[in-house]
Formats: structure tokens, C-alpha cells, sequence
């Protein structure tokens, strides 16, 4: 594995086999059996503040090289990804992440320190008896500083050349989101509805029912995100753990949820 971390600002075309993994979301690439008609070679995500990207190497029981990525926010969902982990990886395995800025903010903090003990709880040189997975080799960027600086918030590993970089990518609205304000919905509201949505796989439908349980909690009256749509884009920006280093295209994010709700009411 190789890792370039750098501070020039990239917006780079969105090459073949791009796929783009969204907050709260995850995917595992077996690269010996590639998706077929549009075989992955680039896993990325961005738009990270207090948030952690997560990329993890090695191999499966069969012994064929995996690579999972997954952008993180809150405990729930790194506790349901380590787990993912541990039922798919067998062997060394290679952790890089980026993420969990401003240092400052609590979320980062919190973020942080969860990555960085499960880390700790599971990283040996070699693969102990007994121990079917250990974490051999660590590369972090947490805490760094501005996440609107340096590509802080964009991380993604190159599947043909198997290196991990800060490269962003020039990226619309519908490349971010293809639900059309479903994925925004999940990532606020996906712990608090019942039963709860604790981590969605990159590229699955959200079932009829997981929709209509999300539209619902948004639109009680004390969360009334169709009452958004009126705010001020300094208003919704509350809405953020990061709010004054949040990513630009945040507030369309938001609107365009409240349009969903509106729309699917």
C-alpha cells in the first residue's frame, strides 16, 4: 500500500470505476471479483468535518485482497463498521483515516478518540493465535486543522495503484447524493427512528419502509424540516457540529432534504 498526503488543492475529473461512498455509508471493493459492467478502481468520499474516513486493506477468508472505506460520524456507526470489519477481514490488515476537524469540536474529539482505541485495541505486528485479524500497519491524518484547507475533508484510495491520497474530485450534487435528499434524512435521523438504521452499504436502495420512517421523524414538529426551506443559510448551518468550517455545498444538502420531506409527505 502506498499513501500520498499532500496540501495542493485538487478537483480532479471523476475517473472510470469511481465510486463515491457517502456520510454514514460504507463499501467493501474484492478486487478479485470486481462488480461487473463498471469494476471498481477508485473508492472516495468527501465533505468531512468532525466526521472520519476510513479506508481498511487485507484480505478475506478466501484470501482474496478487500478494501473497505467508510465515512463516520457518530459512535453507533463506527462501532457497526468495526464489526463489518472484523466479519470480513482475516489477516493483517492496514488502517488509514482522515478526519475529525476542527480539533477543537467536541464531535471531533469524540470521533477521534473511538477510531484511535479501537485502533489500539487491535493492533499487534502480527497476527496473534487465536486472533483471526489484527491491525499491522496505521497511517492517520485526525485533527489536523480547518477541514476546508489542505483536502482535509476528501480522502479515497486508488484501486489500479493501490495508494491512498487526499486528491478531491470535481463532483456534482447528484454524484454526491443520488437518493435526491433521501442520504441526508438517514444521516440525521437514521440512530433516531425505531427500529434504527445504523449503517447503509454504498449503492443500496433504502427499503419503503426505511423512507417513510425518515420522512415521518422529519417531519414532527420539532424537528420540521420542511420549515427549513424558509431559514436563512446561516439558520440551517445550526444544523451542523462544525457549523463555521461546514462545506459549501452543506445548505443545498440540507434544502434539498426539506424538499424530499415536502415532496414525499
Amino acid at each position: 500500500m502506498k499513501f500520498n498526503l499532500h496540501n495542493k488543492q485538487s478537483n480532479l475529473a471523476v475517473p472510470d470505476g469511481f465510486y463515491y461512498v457517502d456520510q454514514d455509508n460504507f463499501y467493501i471493493a474484492n478486487l478479485n471479483e470486481p462488480t461487473v459492467g463498471n469494476p471498481e478502481k477508485y473508492l472516495y468520499s468527501d465533505s468531512a468535518t468532525s466526521c472520519i474516513i476510513v479506508v481498511v486493506e487485507g484480505k478475506n477468508t478466501r484470501g482474496d485482497p478487500i478494501v473497505a472505506l467508510a465515512h463516520l460520524s457518530r459512535t453507533e456507526r463506527f462501532e457497526t463498521f468495526f464489526e463489518i470489519v472484523e466479519n470480513n477481514f482475516v489477516g493483517a490488515v492496514d488502517v488509514f483515516a482522515q478526519g475529525g476537524n476542527p480539533a477543537n469540536a467536541q464531535a471531533s474529539q469524540l470521533n477521534s478518540e473511538t477510531v484511535l482505541t479501537w485502533i489500539q485495541a487491535n493492533r499487534t505486528s502480527t497476527v496473534s493465535s487465536g486472533a483471526h485479524w489484527s491491525i499491522t500497519n496505521v497511517t492517520l491524518a485526525l485533527g489536523l486543522g480547518n477541514p476546508q484547507e489542505d483536502n482535509r475533508g476528501s480522502y479515497g484510495i486508488d484501486l489500479t495503484l493501490m495508494t491512498v491520497s487526499n486528491d478531491s474530485f470535481n463532483l456534482t450534487m447528484k454524484d454526491r447524493d443520488p437518493t435526491g435528499g433521501l442520504q441526508i434524512l438517514y444521516c440525521v435521523f437514521g440512530l433516531k427512528v425505531s427500529p434504527i438504521i445504523r449503517l447503509h452499504h454504498r449503492g443500496t436502495a433504502f427499503t419503503e419502509d426505511e423512507i417513510n420512517r425518515l420522512v415521518a421523524m422529519a417531519n414532527l414538529p420539532e424537528n420540521n424540516w420542511v420549515g427549513l426551506l424558509k431559514k436563512t443559510q446561516a439558520e440551517v448551518l445550526t444544523l451542523s457540529s462544525t457549523p463555521n468550517c461546514e462545506v459549501p455545498w452543506f445548505y443545498n444538502e440540507v434544502r434539498q432534504g426539506a424538499l424530499y420531506v415536502k415532496e414525499h409527505l
